[in-house]
């Protein structure tokens, strides 16, 4: 039930020193983000959406800055400030304007009451009276007795999922709503909403989120605006009236009725007599203080779950943590009162969410007086607002470390909570207004979070979920969705109050177990397979939707799903066949939770990616079916697929199946039509944006074209420098037409597949013309084993000689893709084999090259690249690629599919500004350096009192005066101080001359004395380019410059650039 009144507790604990403490600066002015005449700042504000633009204006201009807004509000956003207007002898809490408007619906209660004169309201002695008799309900003996309840909705919920199924996917912040709701209900006026009985949310739950939304919209638009919606209006006072009714029904009942033993606070809130005015509270107030329970409480617990949710499934090693805990101290008993002080992993958790992602992002306080802070350094006069930036002080580098973007729980362990610096952590808000219901909400959460670890293995619904934000009066994860699946040897009943024992509980769960067991080992032996998939850019998926279909098409059971699935779920009773990629040595977004939960298990591992799946599980005692395939997807992919799954499925088949395997085709059937085409239909996540420019960049006489795009952004989608954009390509019309041509058909045709598990296949009559355009890569070289198969199909020997050794090897080397093979020895392919041999295609993924810091680019991304087109290594027509030949020939206006994926690597600016920076790049590999450096220039721009730290940059191209992309912008920056730019222009005459770098490792070498001392200051080492060229080429460099600086020998340089990798040499390589 957290809410934004703060509570005492360590990192809470206000700091009374005065600004007269400390020795006196020179005022400066508070630094203001361009007004707009008659408006102020009222247009910057998104109302759907305040605190975002509130956190983009701290990125720009820093620890404070104000708006001018209803009234001239200051935002603070770093620890030292927000420590000092937390005195409450100098500043006080007044009602904002956000919560003036919720005080329709709240009235006096104590969420939306003056507990002193303010700048609107006057002093409410019924704050007062609610407060002293609620305080001591919250205590730990109101909280003892209300434990029993709590648990009674918790189970409740999870039970619910668990009779949903594994498959069914959850809208957490709904549900979480739901839990909240419920128990708060139940807990503070003993009425049962019943919300996990019912598929629709109680109308109670719906009219609040709705009034909710409006008073915050209300909160952030001008008098004018809010007139022009009085329809909004009309309908908000109409859910208001219908809360009412229902809250008034509670209270008057309960008056007419009584019930003595309740446990619950409308017993207080009605029956009990202030001590101070000896008086009882009104029946209104009551009812606007259970409405005030009802929005306060379920609003942010349930943020915080679904925040706390998404945390630890995108960090499979603290939720293997938390969940080891839950083993260790609860096991397969009832959760109970005194195992929650135990939990005191899960409790991190919860804190470090509060902090990572506070639900309440604002808090505000006034001065008493006109004072300054920072020691006179900024003056605010007794009218003004002071917001206390949640996010910015939640993340402030000074407290919480560069590493404070990281959820890492073990910030709250140990003793490191109680050593923060005072109002270090204000999820609660502060001083008297304290959240009473704090440990309400801290013990809800706790063990609600026990009850699923105990009983469920999670995983996201969509695993390639990236954190979307919608906001209320709070904030919340948007379209957060996950899967929950009954752990091994959890009975349905195990740590439900009032269910059967454990020691029941688990033989029944055994004997369970023993019938499923018992089912396969009847069945014939090899005829069942798993198969898990991990991936990010859907290849693999695709991979493991073949080998399905070739196993099922000779009668072999076969199951597919991501790699996370299999977490505590390998079985041994079937064949578990893993497809896995790795990035940069770590695992996909789908296949983290396994790689952790694998880790965990026996003794370490050096290892990375596949090859520490497949050295993991063998010393872990499991079987090996085949040995492990490797592939190198920059040379060839699909031959060692291949070859590995042909051996795969002859061991499944066993020596009778491998040989008529040998000896099949595919089987997969293809019918055409000629008609008009339906409509494509995309990927759904895969949002529309918009083309905005497309402009070319270099002198196309020195090398490949190069353009930069900006794109708007589909609506709600949002971006920091260092992310990628995510762009799905559309196969060149040639190769489109070159296809159509062969086999014959044109834009009328319409196929469609039978007998295929494979998902990008059309089941649907599609045109062929789109099916080749918009789903499959017509670009892959051939492989051996597609030789193979073509060569079944021709019977001229000099065709037939694509197998020979010789033939089939310059055939791979020239990248021929199959339809040039069959081109060039005129071969007769089936369609449906084909299409059979055909890849997903797949989004190609390009560094975001702007900041949305800087003006006009909130929603707009930049991206910077190469137009890859160049004759055919196969000598048939000219090469090019997928992805940039569609987008060279976008034009303003057009559309793109793509989404933004947040960094996988850490590829961030540091969040202290004073850290040096050293940047290394090539060609398009500058695309985020610059996004950086537009950051860096806009906050310079905006707050010239702002230190930036060193940055250099070693950038390569091949002329200084044909392909120097953002030449003239670079200039600018370096006029600015914004970077020092160190250019190495490899075809330039005098290149590798004295003063002359020819490649960036040159031109790092040139200047290794001041990298060292960056270095040596703490500074970050940034490089996207060629993994094989630039990756390899700088690390050697920087090796040499250790080696010479220490003295040390090469092994122990290269063991130290393994430790500096994962934080202080980030790499973008490709």
């Amino acid at each position: 039930m957290a809410c934004p009144f703060a509570g005492s507790g360590p990192g809470m604990a206000a700091d009374h020193s005065s600004q007269g403490a400390k020795e006196a600066v020179q005022e400066v002015p508070i630094p203001q983000p361009p007004p707009t005449m008659l408006l102020g700042n009222f247009p910057d504000m998104d109302p759907s959406f305040p605190a975002r633009e509130i956190q983009r204006f701290a990125d720009i201009y820093g620890e404070i800055y104000f708006l001018e807004l209803a009234s001239r509000t200051v935002v603070l956003s770093t620890q030292e400030l927000i420590n000092e207007v937390c005195d409450q002898e100098r500043f006080h809490k007044d009602i904002p304007r956000t919560l003036l408007e919720a005080r329709a619906l709240t009235g006096d209660g104590l969420f939306t009451s003056a507990h002193e004169d303010g700048l609107v309201l006057k002093r409410e002695e019924n704050w007062w009276k609610a407060h002293r008799l609620l305080v001591p309900a919250f205590g730990p003996l109101g909280l003892r007795k209300m434990f029993d309840d709590m648990l009674d909705i918790s189970a409740q919920m999870v039970l619910r999922w668990d009779r949903m199924g594994e498959h069914h996917a959850i809208d957490c912040s709904g549900d979480f709503t739901r839990l909240a709701f419920d128990t708060i209900g139940l807990c503070s006026f003993g009425y049962r909403f019943n919300e996990f009985y019912t598929d629709e949310v109680h109308p109670f739950a719906k009219q609040m989120a709705d009034v909710l939304k409006m008073s915050g919209q209300r909160a952030n638009r001008t008098v004018l605006e809010n007139m022009l919606h009085r329809w909004e209006e009309h309908e908000r006072q109409d859910n208001i009236k219908k809360m009412h009714d229902l809250v008034n029904q509670i209270v008057a009942e309960r008056k007419t009725s009584p019930k003595p033993d309740a446990k619950d606070l409308l017993n207080t809130m009605l029956f009990s007599v202030d001590r101070d005015s000896g008086e009882t509270l009104s029946e209104q107030n009551v009812a606007n203080n259970v409405v005030t329970f009802l929005v306060a409480g379920h609003e942010t617990t349930s943020a915080t779950l679904s925040f706390m949710w998404y945390n630890l499934l995108k960090h499979p090693e603290a939720f293997h943590k938390a969940q080891k805990e839950v083993d260790d101290i609860v096991g397969d008993q009832v959760l109970s009162l005194d195992m929650l002080p135990k939990l005191t992993y899960i409790d991190a958790c919860i804190k470090e969410t509060l902090r990572l992602n506070s639900p309440i992002p604002l808090v505000s306080v006034n001065p008493k007086e006109d004072t300054s802070l920072a020691g006179g350094k900024y003056r605010v006069k007794k009218g003004d607002v002071m917001t206390i930036n949640n996010k910015g002080l939640h993340h402030d580098p000074m407290v919480w470390g560069q590493d404070h973007n990281e959820f890492k729980p073990e910030r709250f362990l140990d003793g490191k909570f109680q050593a923060l610096p005072p109002n270090s952590w204000k999820p609660f808000g502060n001083g008297l207004r304290a959240c009473i219901g704090r440990g309400f909400a801290e013990q809800e959460m706790v063990a609600n979070t026990a009850m699923i670890l105990q009983r469920f293995s999670p995983e996201m619904a969509d695993l390639g979920y990236d954190l979307m934000i919608k906001s209320t009066l709070t904030i919340k994860p948007d379209g957060f969705f996950m899967k929950v699946r009954r752990r091994p040897h959890k009975s349905l009943l195990t740590g439900i109050p009032g269910g059967v024992p454990s020691e029941v509980a688990k033989k029944q769960t055994a004997e369970d177990d023993k019938g499923r067991s018992g089912a396969v080992t009847g069945a014939k032996p090899g005829q069942k397979v798993r198969i898990f998939y991990g991936g990010n850019s859907g290849t693999c998926e695709g991979f493991a939707q073949s080998l399905q279909t070739t196993l099922e098409e000779r009668g072999v059971q076969a199951e597919i799903a991501s790699l996370d699935s299999a977490t505590e779920n390998l079985s041994k009773d079937v064949s578990n066949v893993i497809i896995t990629a790795s990035y940069e040595g770590q695992p996909p977004d789908n296949a983290k939770k396994f790689v952790s939960w694998l880790e965990r298990l026996g003794d370490a591992d050096a290892l990375k990616g596949p090859k520490l799946i497949d050295d993991k599980l063998h010393r872990l005692g499991a079987e090996t079916i085949v040995p492990a395939g490797l592939a190198n997807v920059k040379t060839d992919l699909l031959g060692p697929f291949d070859d590995w799954s042909d051996s795969l499925v002859k061991h499944v088949l066993g020596a009778a199946g491998a040989a008529a395997f040998d000896e099949e085709k595919p089987s997969i059937k293809v019918l055409v039509e000629r008609t008009l085409p339906a409509k494509n239909v995309g990927d759904e996540k895969i949002g529309v944006g918009t083309v905005l420019k497309n402009d070319l960049l270099a002198d196309v006489s020195v090398g490949p074209a190069k353009k930069h795009m900006d794109v708007r952004l589909p609506d709600g989608m949002k971006y920091e420098a260092g992310d990628y954009l995510v762009i799905q390509p559309r196969n060149p019309n040639e190769a489109v037409q070159q296809v159509m041509r062969y086999f014959g058909y044109d834009e009328h045709t319409r196929v469609r597949v039978e007998g295929s598990k494979k998902k990008y296949l059309p089941d649907t009559p599609t045109s062929i013309e789109v099916f080749l355009r918009d789903h499959v890569e017509l670009g892959t070289p051939v492989t051996q084993r597609q030789l193979k198969t073509i060569a079944t199909y021709t019977t001229r020997d000099d065709s037939k000689r694509i197998v020979d050794d010789d033939v089939s090897a310059r055939l791979t080397e020239s990248r021929y893709t199959v339809i040039d093979v069959l081109v060039e020895y005129s071969i007769d392919l089936p369609l449906s084999i084909y299409m059979d041999m055909l890849l997903p295609l797949t989004p190609r993924q390009y560094s975001i090259s702007s900041s949305p810091l800087a003006e006009g680019h909130r929603d707009i991304a930049s991206v910077t690249y190469d137009i890859h087109k160049s004759p055919a290594l196969s000598g048939h027509g000219i090469f090019e690629g997928a992805c940039s030949t569609f987008l060279a020939f976008r034009k303003p206006g057009d559309a793109v599919s793509c989404f933004v994926r947040t960094t996988n690597i850490n590829f961030r600016l540091p969040g202290d500004l004073e850290t040096p920076i050293m940047m290394f790049a090539a060609g398009t590999g500058i695309a985020p350096m610059r996004a950086f450096l537009q950051e860096r220039a806009t906050i310079a721009r905006a707050n010239a009192s702002r230190k930036l730290g060193p940055a250099l940059l070693f950038y390569g191209s091949r002329d200084a005066q044909k392909d120097f992309l953002y030449k003239h912008e670079l200039a600018e920056w370096e006029k600015l101080g914004i970077v020092n730019v160190y250019g190495a222009h490899s075809r330039m005459p005098n290149a590798g001359t004295e003063g002359h770098p020819k490649y960036v490792q040159d031109a790092i070498w040139a200047e290794r004395e001041q990298c060292a001392e960056l270095f040596r200051q703490g500074g970050k080492i940034y490089l996207c380019g060629s993994a094989a060229r630039l990756g390899q080429s700088c690390a050697e460099v920087c090796k040499k410059i250790y080696t010479e600086k220490t003295g040390k020998s090469e092994a122990e340089a290269e063991e130290w650039l393994q430790r500096v990798k994962t934080d202080r040499f980030i790499s973008d390589v490709y």
